[in-house]
């Protein structure tokens, strides 16, 4: 590597000593292509010629050789686009000497604007000259082209011809010479705008405008602030559109020394709805440290559109000023947006004492969107374990539906003290405060916190409370990544379960386990259960994930007596069959077990069923028979069409004769 390193040093070193890449030879039949080049052709030419001129900017020789080549494109025979393209190149390496074959373009409607093109904002004295001499003959587009180009080079100059055009019965051409006179912004310049505003047509108005803030900003870079004040002023006039209004004004607090936190204060005190607006947009850029405390205060002068808008703003300054001014308002506003923008900024900047301030508007909040504005700025409050704390100090000062919310706000907030403190919530004598806990826990239960979960769940009394815990504890049981840490918490409670209420529950956790030894656990289960809890073991068994409880299941469905527990069996087994991978002799003789012991056409339709998803010869061959059963026929129909089609690539003759079985049938 660092051979090949020194190889490409000395290369690049003997290159430059060489002097810069040369043009290429025949650069005559490269213009030649590139003049008849049209939109919609290969770019090679064009690519080609770009990177010649990359080759000449900086060999000042190969540069006029280039020049001369593309002054060349700009003859009358050559197409509109490789005009253009020879504008944009000139752009790059263009001089005066491109002014001849440029002037006849400006002529044009359809070439006049590239001209501008070509020659950019490259200073010459010349070019200028030739723009005003062409505005004279120039019509239509052109003129109206040559007039912005005048203005965006900012010819100094053309200051009295374009005033002569911006008086011009013409309005597109009034308005364009308006607007390049705003872009030149002199002292001469803003004299003709000046006197064009005292005569002003109203159709000519917005130009005006336009160019009077322009104006503005050449003041400003200037350093004649002023000046530029004294021309907003002018602007800031209510007859002016509100987008003048708006610029004129975020020009004037550019200008303030103080970067224009009193004239913020006068507007927000004022009756001006368009300039409160900037006004408050331009509070975050306020540099005074102050700021945000003397600007708060103006919060309840201002509509509730605007004190939302304002809150904001202030947010965006997250500073301790502006912090107590937004839980002033969280507390204190009668609007009921502004306290939900005023809980969604402390969300944002809040500290952890801003907990306080937060439970207190929950607390005092009537209607839904203001309570889920609170909970997820407690929810999203910074502060780390700190913030953790003070919401808990929360949680034990509150009761009822408040606690429970401020316990639901801690969701995303998994400290071990959090944690511990949910865990002990779970107790809690109010239903509506326990629930709340355990459904934070569905979400944020560890291996840790399983055990002591399960030990507050057993300890439950309420039937309506376990009911509902059941279900957040069977979540918890599936944040847990492993099978034996779940099947170890939920066996261990299970042996120590306190009242068969408590044992059913847990039975009904153990397919959320779903390793063997649950499984083991349920047979045993089974095997022993009382009358009570036997209808709930079986339940368990059939939900069961995986087809290890094929063997149980199958027991049970092949043996007489309880018809209840062998329907259940069935509808284990069948969802199994369609849920799991069984294949091969292993799926063929199941599906030979469903069918022999099946009781009926109810029980056969529900096997069919499943079989449609098989992908086995032997289960196919089980099929073809229940054709000929006349309540079933529909239902074997589709399983024998599904499965023939499934195996065609390994059994074409059995699949073949299957659906022409199908095709000949009644």
């Amino acid at each position: 590597m660092k051979s090949k390193l020194v190889a490409a040093l000395l290369f690049s070193a003997v290159a430059f000593a060489a002097g810069p890449p040369a043009l290429v030879a025949d650069m005559d039949a490269l213009i030649a292509d590139v003049a008849k080049w049209t939109s919609g052709q290969p770019l090679n030419p064009l690519n080609e010629l770009e990177q010649q001129v990359r080759v000449a900017v900086a060999d000042p020789k190969a540069r006029a050789q280039i020049e001369g080549a593309l002054i060349k494109l700009l003859a009358p025979e050559t197409t509109f686009e490789a005009k253009r393209f020879a504008c944009q190149q000139l752009a790059v390496v263009g001089s005066d000497a491109a002014l001849p074959a440029l002037a006849p373009l400006l002529q044009d409607n359809e070439t006049a604007g590239l001209v501008g093109f070509a020659l950019g904002n490259r200073p010459s004295a010349k070019a200028d000259q030739l723009l005003r001499d062409a505005l004279a003959t120039a019509q239509d587009r052109a003129r109206l082209q040559i007039l912005a180009t005048l203005g965006n080079r900012r010819d100094e100059k053309a200051v009295d011809l374009l005033s002569a055009q911006a008086a011009a019965a013409d309005v597109p051409v009034a308005q364009t010479a308006i607007i390049a006179l705003g872009k030149i912004g002199t002292p001469a310049a803003r004299k003709a705008l000046a006197a064009l505003n005292e005569a002003a047509r109203p159709a000519l108005a917005p130009a005006l405008a336009d160019a009077s803030l322009r104006c503005v900003e050449r003041l400003q870079q200037a350093g004649h602030h002023r000046d530029a004040a004294v021309l907003c002023e002018r602007l800031l006039a209510p007859d002016q559109p509100a987008y003048v209004r708006r610029g004129a004004f975020a020009a004037l607090l550019r200008g303030d020394r103080d970067g224009g936190e009193q004239r913020l204060r006068q507007t927000l005190r004022g009756n001006d709805a368009v300039l409160r607006a900037v006004a408050i947009a331009a509070v975050p850029a306020l540099p005074a440290q102050t700021a945000s405390e003397t600007l708060g205060r103006e919060l309840p002068g201002l509509t509730a559109e605007e004190q939302v808008w304002l809150i904001d703003s202030l947010a965006a300054r997250s500073d301790a000023a502006a912090r107590t001014a937004i839980t002033t308002a969280l507390a204190a506003s009668a609007h009921g947006e502004v306290r939900q923008a005023a809980a969604r900024a402390l969300g944002r900047i809040g500290e952890p004492s801003t907990a306080r301030a937060l439970a207190q508007a929950l607390a005092a909040a009537t209607d839904e969107p203001e309570v889920n504005a609170v909970m997820a700025a407690l929810s999203g409050l910074p502060g780390g374990t700190a913030t953790d704390r003070a919401i808990l100090t929360e949680v034990n000062a509150a009761a009822g539906r408040v606690r429970a919310q401020l316990i639901t706000s801690l969701a995303t907030r998994r400290s071990p003290e959090v944690l511990a403190a949910l865990l002990a919530e779970t107790g809690h004598p109010e239903p509506l405060v326990a629930k709340a806990a355990y459904r934070v826990l569905a979400r944020a239960a560890t291996a840790e916190t399983l055990p002591p979960l399960l030990q507050q769940f057993m300890a439950i009394c309420d039937p309506d409370l376990r009911a509902d815990a059941e279900t957040f504890v069977e979540q918890a049981l599936g944040q847990v990544e492993s099978p034996a840490a779940r099947s170890a918490a939920v066996r261990q409670s299970l042996a120590v379960a306190p009242n068969p209420e408590t044992r059913q529950a847990l039975l009904r956790l153990l397919p959320a386990c779903g390793d063997a030894e649950a499984l083991g656990a349920l047979t045993a289960a089974l095997a022993t259960a009382d009358a009570p809890s036997r209808p709930t073991a079986v339940r368990a068994l059939a939900e069961w994930p995986n087809d290890a409880a094929w063997p149980p299941l199958a027991a049970l469905y092949q043996q007489p007596g309880n018809e209840t527990e062998r329907d259940l069996a069935l509808r284990g087994l069948v969802r199994l069959m369609k849920e799991t991978d069984a294949a091969g002799d292993t799926q063929t003789e199941r599906y030979r077990t469903l069918l022999a012991g099946a009781r009926g056409n109810a029980e056969l339709k529900q096997i069919l069923g499943a079989m449609g998803g098989a992908k086995e010869a032997g289960v196919l061959q089980l099929a073809l028979p229940l054709l000929d059963r006349t309540d079933v026929r529909a239902e074997a129909a589709t399983a024998v069409k599904r499965i023939a089609e499934a195996i065609k690539p390994q059994a074409p003759v059995l699949a073949q004769e299957a659906l022409k079985r199908l095709e000949q049938a009644p």
